[in-house]
């Protein structure tokens, strides 16, 4: 096979956040990462009497995404943190979360947090950690926040 020409930089990415899951705000301008961990294939083993290795079988089930996203601190309405620590701190706990790894134009794929049918799915907010500070430092002020989803699903925009 031959070397792959078609390789993104993991900087032009579109981030939308949504409280309703039908009017989503895109928060890129304030967005610095997105990481996605979990979603394991869960399995089973178990050692017989014979052989020295484990019988293993898929279940056909995964276990669930956790997203971070580290966003920059800001103090304004509307604005990635204030949108999401106000579902965090209120009764809802919850989030919309979507994401696009090449910048979200037409025919770009899109990752959004869906249940098992493929419908946008409320995540629990997990943390909606404040900013650090540091007096020795320049850099602009950061903060983050963590959401569990049963699964992503990809669809071209």
């Amino acid at each position: 096979m031959a070397q792959t020409t078609t390789g993104l930089p993991k900087s032009n990415f579109k981030i939308e956040v949504s409280t309703n899951g039908s009017s989503w705000t895109d928060v890129s301008g304030s967005s610095n990462q997105v990481n996605v961990s979990g979603g394991d294939q869960m399995y089973g083993e178990m050692q017989t009497a014979e052989g020295n290795v484990p019988v293993v079988v898929p279940t056909h089930k995964t276990g669930a995404l956790t997203i971070t996203c580290n966003i920059l601190y800001t103090e304004t309405a509307g604005e990635a943190f204030q949108t999401v620590w106000a579902r965090y701190e209120g009764t809802a706990k919850t989030i919309y979360l979507r994401y696009s790894p090449k910048g979200g134009a037409s025919g770009d794929e899109r990752y959004t947090c869906t249940d098992n049918a493929g419908n946008a799915f409320a995540c629990p907010i997990v943390n909606c950690l404040p900013p650090s500070t540091d007096a020795n430092s320049g850099d602009p002020m950061t903060a983050s926040f963590t959401v569990v989803a049963p699964k992503v699903t990809q669809a071209a925009i």
